[in-house]
């Protein structure tokens, strides 16, 4: 079984997805470290700079490696973001490349949450008003990578987790009673 990655930009329910799919199919799910890491610091997204960055970044990754997300033979996991994100962010805040943060083993599939949602605002959420512009770098990103992934664009969350959930069983999942 593959691992399943959440992704895409901000406010797109990727969290409230990834906390519901781990109950439904009673799968671990390992959270967004800069989520974690922000609140944990007091650190609002307009005050990220390279260096609060590269913390957060070695913090995912860290993550991701402790979670078996590049063991192809470790239990099936969701993965409420990843690499992908990383490189989206360091492109477009910090004219970085993405090869650093893309090396994407081939057992995921992404969940890719399009901004068809009302976004909401959150100190640790920036671009709000971007997030078309970025959703089509994600795909670019995902595309280039020859990526496994399935585009969620219902605008209602629970629209949204069936969409999720059909996913997850064209993937061989199945939900738990």
């Amino acid at each position: 079984m593959p691992h399943i990655v959440l992704t895409g930009t901000e406010s797109t329910y990727k969290s409230r997805l990834c906390a519901a799919l781990s109950e439904l199919f009673q799968l671990p799910a390992v959270p967004e470290y800069a989520r974690h890491y922000m609140s944990e610091n007091g650190i609002m997204a307009s005050s990220v700079n390279e260096a609060v960055f590269n913390t957060i970044a070695t913090g995912q990754i860290d993550q991701q490696r402790i979670h078996g997300y590049f063991d192809a033979h470790a239990q099936a996991t969701l993965f409420d973001t990843d690499g992908i994100t990383l490189a989206v962010w360091a492109a477009d805040k910090f004219q970085r490349p993405v090869e650093a943060f893309t090396p994407i083993p081939t057992h995921l599939h992404y969940l890719v949450c399009a901004p068809t949602n009302k976004a909401y605002e959150d100190p640790m959420r920036e671009d709000l008003d971007r997030r078309d512009e970025l959703h089509k770098r994600y795909l670019e990103m995902l595309d280039g990578m020859n990526a496994s992934y399935t585009v969620l664009k219902e605008v209602a969350f629970t629209d949204r987790l069936f969409e999720a959930i059909s996913a997850l069983r064209s993937c061989g999942f199945t939900p738990r009673d």
